[in-house]
């Protein structure tokens, strides 16, 4: 493989090298590339050794060619790295000496690797042709070459990245997890957990998900398989590209695994698989179609009757906008602006509403219809609840405005705990709340709807 083919054309050589020793447990993949697939490419799912066949003088190409497969995601327990290069080549030799080894000195001494300063490339190249020069002359030939400017030109290569290397160890002993005690930014680590999801809540929704879209489950030791042959032609079709294409086209079930480390064909149940972010794609999709064929497993408004609550309840999905000022360095700091979605719920009518605590409000999600609700009555529910909702703005907007002083506060926390600057520091919402969804749950029997 060669940089004369597409980054297209590449991925698809390298599933069908795949595809066709998949059925072969003894043949052994080999793939033979230039540095076009030192980046951009996942081979971990196929491959488990490296073989460098040229030693490239910046250490740091062998560091993302080795990349490429030891990664996460990666079923052997072991990879293989092996360097080949030549004993009797001036400039291998040389490479290796001077370059690899002191390379990876330093990634041995700060567990990260330090690449040769960019501002020094030419110069590595003009140190080493020199040494060769200098190591191939005869004795009587040495006074035609500038031996003093070889030698300080080579130490100014040497400290330029020494120098490097000390930034990063300032950089990471900053960060160093004795330099950040987990308890000053727990509160930060928990919001993020909330926010991203945990395994059982991504587990949830891909059952809930399928199951709905009338996709046949099977639990087994390691998981659960999905039979989507019967799902809506356009979820197979947001699943094909992230898929292999011809287990979907046979009919195979899709294997779901609770280890990121799967293999061709199969999906982790995790929110970064990409089989998970193609079926969470599609359900929002559709959620916002309304002519969407098929099943529709999420909906932007809906009302039921419940158990669970003792008087009409609403809850409000909210999506607020906050502009961040980010103190640097620099004179006007960094500007950023971020996003953030929260689930808010009140008892009673819009005008008189009585609001739930955070906890309540998510408790909400769990809650199922425990009566049948007549389409009609629910469509003119949630009509005069949606008409009514203009009632809550000064409320979402005091929230919008409370949630601002709390991501400030948390920034100040982290940069606290990192020991950096933090005046100038500001949030602040930005135009009002968006409401992306609204349901009301309705007692089952008796109570006030």
């Amino acid at each position: 493989m060669t940089g004369t083919l597409s980054p297209q054309q590449r991925v698809q050589r390298i599933e069908d090298l795949a595809g066709e020793t998949a059925d072969d447990p003894a043949a052994r993949r080999v793939l033979v590339a230039t540095d076009c697939l030192s980046e951009g490419v996942n081979l971990q799912h196929h491959f488990d050794a490296v073989v460098h066949y040229d030693l490239a003088w910046n250490p740091t190409r062998h560091d993302q060619r080795e990349g490429r497969v030891d990664r996460y995601g990666q079923r052997s327990e072991a990879v293989r790295v092996i360097t080949l290069y030549g004993a009797d080549n001036g400039i291998d030799g040389k490479v290796l000496d001077v370059l690899i080894r002191k390379h990876r000195q330093i990634r041995k001494d700060l567990g990260i690797s330090v690449s040769v300063p960019d501002e020094q490339s030419s110069a590595v190249t003009d140190a080493i042709i020199e040494w060769l020069l200098m190591r191939t002359t005869s004795p009587e030939q040495e006074a035609l070459f500038d031996t003093e400017a070889i030698t300080r030109k080579a130490e100014v290569v040497e400290a330029d990245w020494k120098s490097a290397a000390e930034r990063e160890t300032t950089t990471t002993a900053k960060f160093a997890q004795r330099a950040i005690h987990p308890e000053e930014v727990a509160r930060e680590v928990a919001a993020v957990r909330d926010v991203l999801g945990r395994a059982t809540e991504v587990r949830s929704f891909v059952r809930r998900s399928l199951a709905a879209l009338n996709a046949v489950l099977r639990d087994d030791e390691d998981g659960f398989t999905a039979d989507v042959s019967g799902t809506p032609a356009g979820l197979r079709d947001a699943l094909t590209p992230v898929l292999a294409g011809d287990a979907l086209d046979a009919g195979k079930p899709v294997p779901f695994r609770t280890t990121a480390a799967v293999g061709r064909g199969e999906a982790a149940l995790v929110r970064t698989d990409p089989v998970v972010g193609a079926l969470a794609e599609y359900v929002l999709n559709i959620a916002l179609d309304r002519d969407a064929p098929g099943p529709r497993p999420a909906r932007r408004c809906g009302v039921i009757r419940t158990h669970g609550v003792d008087t009409r309840t609403t809850l409000l999905l909210v999506r607020y906008r906050f502009h961040l000022t980010l103190p640097s360095r620099e004179r006007d700091g960094r500007e950023l602006v971020a996003e953030d979605a929260r689930l808010l719920a009140f008892q009673g009518s819009p005008s008189n509403a009585t609001w739930l605590s955070d906890e309540d409000a998510l408790a909400l999600l769990e809650l199922e219809a425990d009566a049948n609700t007549d389409p009609d009555f629910a469509e003119r529910t949630m009509q005069r609840v949606l008409d009514a909702l203009p009632a809550v703005d000064e409320q979402l907007h005091d929230h919008g405005d409370q949630l601002a002083a709390q991501l400030r506060d948390s920034h100040a926390r982290v940069r606290v705990a990192a020991q950096e600057i933090r005046r100038g520091l500001t949030v602040t919402r930005q135009g009002g709340a968006d409401i992306l969804g609204a349901y009301v749950y309705l007692p089952a029997s008796g109570g006030t709807a």
